[in-house]
C-alpha cells in the first residue's frame, strides 16, 4: 500500500503557454530567471501577482520521445556480441586487480557471460573456441565510472534549445542514443550515473539491461527536485514548494521507477523534510545537492547519503566559513560516520572558476570532442558568457572554488568518505567520457591521490555505492566482466586511462578499430549538425492550472 501524503493545501500547477511570463535575463539560468530583478515574484499576464509558490509544479516527461529506437543504425557493426556459452580471454595482461593494490604481471582473464571465470598466468590451458584480445604489453583495469552526468538527451536538448537562435527543440544538434553511449563506452566508461533522469534515461537503462542496448550500466535519478523558482528547465525539474509537495514528488519518483531522487539548492527545508519521509518510507535513496535552507549537517543527520559536488560543503558560504579548515574537516568526519558518500566533481569545478569566477580563459584539453552547440554556448565570445560575466551576482560563489573543491576531496579522502569520480557533463567545456580522464588526472594532481587510489575511486568504490557484490569493480573471479584494456601504464601515468585499447561490457566487445571508427562517426555526425548561434534569452512562459 502508498503511505497516504500529509494533509496540506495544494498549490497551482504550472504549465507552458503564452499566459503566464516570467521575466528572464541571463546565462545558464535562464530557464528560471535567476538573475532576474523581481526572481521571486511570478506574474501573469492579467496583471495578477502570484506569491505563493505552487506545492508541487510537474512538467517533467511522463513518456519516453520517439528518439528511443532500438534500430541501432548509428553503431552498426562496431560492437562484436558474444554469446554467453563462448568465452573472451585477454591474454597475457598486466592486471590491476583493484584488490589490495595487487598487480599481476603476464597473466590471463577468463570471461564467460558477464562474469569474470578465471584470472591465471599466462601458459595454463585456455577453454576451446574462445574470442582472444591479444594483451601483451598492455594493461587490464576494471571499467571506469562515470558517477555524475547528463546525458543530452531530448529534455536537455529542448532546455538548451531557446539558448541558440531558431533552436526548435534543440534535437538536431544530438547524437542518436546508440552513438552517445558508444561514445562513453569508448572511454571506458561502464558505469554511469544519471543525475537528472527522465522516460528517455529509464528507457535506457532497462534496454542495456535487457541487452538490448549497449551502453554502461546505468542509475538514473530522478529529475532536479527544486524550488521555486527552479534553476533549470521546467522539462527536467520538480518544484516543491511545501511539505505535501516533497511527499508527492518521492512517491512519483518511486512508481516511476528511479533508481534515486535528486534534491536541488533551492528546495525549501518543508519540501525537504517530505521528500525524505517519502524516500524512506519507499526505500529511495537520496542522492544531490544539499538544499541552502537545510545545510550540509542538517541532511547529513536527515540521512542523505549521497552528496552530489564537493563544492556542495562550501558553495553557499561567502564569509569566513568558505574556507574553514576546521568546518571542513569536520563536514567530512560526519560524513565518513554517516556512510555518505561524494561525488566529487572537481572537473566541474575547475571549469566554473573560469567561468563564472572570471579566473581565467575557457579552456579544455577534449574541446575538440565537444557537441559544435556546446562549442557555440560556451565560446569566449558567446554572449551567454558576456552576460554571465557582466552579471556579478554569483561571482561570490565561484571564487576559489577549484581550489576549495580539490581541498574537500582531499580530506573526504583523509576522513574514510567513499569518493566517487564525476564530472557533470555537458557544463561548460566538460566532454561526455573524455573529461572523465581529466578528473582522474586532477585526483592525483590537485586532490593528493596516487594513481591506484584514484582508480580504485572510479571502479571499486562506484561498484559498493551501487550495492554490488564484492568482486565487483575488480579485476577477480566472480567480478561483473566490465572490463578495458590499456595500452599504456596509469600507474607510472594517470592520464594513460586515455589510452582505451579495448572495452568489454554486457558480453558486448568494441576493440580499437572500432573504437577509431565509432568516434569518426560521432565528429561526422557533430559536423552534419547546422551551425550554432548562440543567444541570450529573455523569458519563458507559463500558464496558471488547476490545482493538482
Amino acid at each position: 500500500m502508498t503511505p497516504q501524503a500529509p494533509s496540506s493545501a495544494t498549490g497551482p500547477y504550472w504549465a507552458p503557454t503564452s499566459a503566464l511570463r516570467v521575466e528572464c535575463g541571463c546565462a545558464i539560468h535562464f530557464m528560471s530567471g535567476a538573475f532576474a530583478p523581481n526572481r521571486n515574484l511570478i506574474r501573469l499576464s492579467s496583471g495578477e501577482a502570484v506569491q505563493k509558490p505552487p506545492s508541487l509544479g510537474d512538467l517533467t516527461p511522463k513518456d519516453r520521445s520517439r528518439h528511443c529506437t532500438l534500430d541501432g543504425k548509428a553503431t552498426a557493426g562496431l560492437y562484436e556480441r558474444v554469446p554467453q556459452t563462448r568465452a573472451v580471454v585477454f591474454r597475457n595482461a598486466r592486471v590491476l586487480t583493484m584488490r589490495g593494490g595487487a598487480v599481476l604481471e603476464g597473466h590471463d582473464v577468463i570471461v564467460r557471460g558477464e562474469r569474470i571465470e578465471s584470472v591465471q598466468p599466462t601458459g595454463a590451458p585456455l577453454p576451446a573456441e574462445a574470442v582472444v584480445v591479444e594483451a601483451s604489453g598492455k594493461t587490464l583495469i576494471p571499467g571506469l565510472s562515470e558517477m555524475h552526468a547528463h546525458l543530452f538527451v531530448g529534455t536537455w536538448a529542448q532546455a538548451f534549445a531557446p539558448m541558440v537562435e531558431n533552436g526548435g527543440d534543440g534535437s538536431q544538434y544530438m547524437l542518436p542514443y546508440d552513438l552517445l553511449l558508444f561514445q562513453l563506452l569508448s572511454r571506458g566508461v561502464t558505469r554511469l550515473e544519471v543525475m537528472a533522469g527522465c522516460p528517455d534515461t529509464l528507457w535506457m537503462r532497462d534496454s542495456i539491461r535487457a541487452g538490448k542496448l549497449a551502453g554502461p550500466r546505468l542509475t538514473v535519478g530522478s529529475p532536479l527536485i527544486d524550488g521555486p523558482p527552479s534553476m533549470h528547465s521546467p522539462t527536467m525539474s520538480y518544484v516543491v514548494g511545501d511539505r505535501e509537495g516533497g511527499y508527492r514528488a518521492g512517491q512519483q519518483i518511486a512508481d516511476m521507477g528511479f533508481d534515486f531522487a535528486k534534491p536541488y539548492t533551492g528546495m525549501p527545508a518543508e519540501g525537504y523534510e517530505g521528500l525524505m519521509s517519502a524516500c524512506e518510507q519507499r526505500g529511495i535513496r537520496v542522492m544531490g545537492h544539499v538544499p541552502r535552507a537545510v545545510g550540509v549537517e542538517a541532511a547529513i543527520r536527515r540521512g542523505q547519503r549521497g552528496i552530489a559536488h564537493a563544492a556542495e560543503l562550501f558553495y553557499n558560504e561567502i564569509g569566513p566559513e568558505r574556507r574553514d579548515p576546521a568546518r571542513r574537516e569536520r563536514l567530512v568526519r560526519q560524513m565518513a560516520d554517516a556512510g555518505v558518500s561524494l561525488q566529487a566533481t572537481v572537473v566541474v569545478t575547475r571549469r566554473m572558476s573560469l567561468w563564472g569566477g572570471f579566473e581565467g580563459p575557457l579552456v579544455a584539453p577534449d574541446r575538440n570532442h565537444m557537441n559544435p552547440l556546446q562549442k557555440a554556448l560556451w565560446d569566449e565570445n558567446s554572449p551567454i558568457v558576456a552576460a554571465m560575466r557582466a552579471n556579478t551576482t554569483y561571482k561570490p560563489y565561484y571564487e576559489d572554488s577549484f581550489n576549495l573543491s580539490c581541498l574537500v576531496t582531499s580530506d573526504a579522502r583523509a576522513a574514510g568518505v567513499r569518493v566517487l569520480t564525476g564530472t557533470d557533463f555537458p557544463n561548460p567545456y566538460v566532454v561526455e567520457g573524455h573529461s572523465l580522464h581529466e578528473e582522474l588526472q586532477l585526483f592525483v594532481e590537485r586532490c593528493g591521490y596516487t594513481p591506484t587510489e584514484a582508480l580504485f575511486a572510479s571502479t571499486r568504490h562506484a561498484a559498493e555505492y551501487d550495492g554490488d557484490g564484492p568482486a565487483d569493480g575488480t579485476v577477480s573471479v566472480g567480478g561483473r566482466a566490465d572490463l578495458v584494456l590499456l595500452d599504456a601504464d596509469p600507474l607510472a601515468d594517470i592520464s594513460a586511462t586515455r589510452s582505451v585499447n579495448t572495452v568489454l561490457t554486457g558480453g558486448v566487445l568494441l576493440r580499437q578499430t572500432q573504437i577509431e571508427e565509432g568516434l569518426a562517426r560521432v565528429r561526422q555526425a557533430y559536423d552534419a549538425m547546422p551551425p550554432a548561434r548562440a543567444q541570450v534569452p529573455t523569458q519563458h512562459e507559463y500558464v496558471k492550472q488547476p490545482d493538482r
